[in-house]
C-alpha cells in the first residue's frame, strides 16, 4: 500500500514531526532492548514482547519524523507496513520478523500464550539492535541538526 493509499483510508494523518519527541521515543526504544536482555533468561515472552515494543517504537518514530503518524485503525499493523516501505529491502528479514512478532505479542498480551524460545529471544534483540541502527541514521538524515544521544 502507498502512502496516499494509507491517507484515504484514514490509517495515517499528516503531522509536523517534533524531532524532541523523536528523539526521546529512539532513546526510549534503546532502554526497552537493554531491559529486555536483562529479562532474557527469566522471561523470555516478556522479553521478546519488550523487542517488539521497541522495534515499533523505532518504527513509529521513522513515521513520525517523516510527517505521518497513525490513526487509532489498524495502529500497529500500519506502522509495521509503514517501516515495510521505508526500510531497504536488505532488511525484509527483520520486517518480517516484526510481523511475526506483532502477532505472537498480540496472542500473549490477549491470550496469556507463553512459548517463546531462547533461540526467539536473542534473534528479536539482534533484530531490534539492527533496527534501532537504521532507523536512528535515518531520522538523523531527516533532521541532520538534531543527533540522536545516548
Amino acid at each position: 500500500m502507498n502512502l496516499e493509499e494509507y491517507l484515504t483510508q484514514n490509517l495515517v494523518k499528516k503531522v509536523n514531526p517534533d524531532f524532541l519527541q523523536i528523539n526521546m521515543q529512539l532513546k526510549r526504544s534503546r532502554k526497552d532492548i537493554a531491559a529486555a536482555e536483562k529479562l532474557a533468561k527469566s522471561d523470555k515472552t516478556w522479553a521478546y514482547t519488550i523487542c517488539y515494543h521497541s522495534m515499533l517504537r523505532n518504527a513509529r518514530a521513522l513515521m513520525y519524523a517523516n510527517g505521518y503518524l497513525p490513526t487509532n485503525r489498524n495502529t500497529h499493523k500500519t506502522i509495521v507496513q509503514y517501516v515495510s516501505s521505508q526500510v531497504g529491502r536488505e532488511y525484509s528479514d527483520i520486517i518480517s520478523k516484526l510481523a511475526r512478532m506483532r502477532r505472537e505479542r498480540h496472542d500473549f498480551i490477549y491470550e496469556s500464550k507463553n512459548g517463546i524460545s531462547s533461540l526467539q529471544v536473542i534473534t528479536a534483540i539482534k533484530y531490534a539492535k539492527t533496527l534501532a541502527e537504521v532507523i536512528e541514521k535515518a531520522v538523523n538524515n531527516i533532521n541532520p541538526q538534531r543527533r540522536i544521544t545516548e
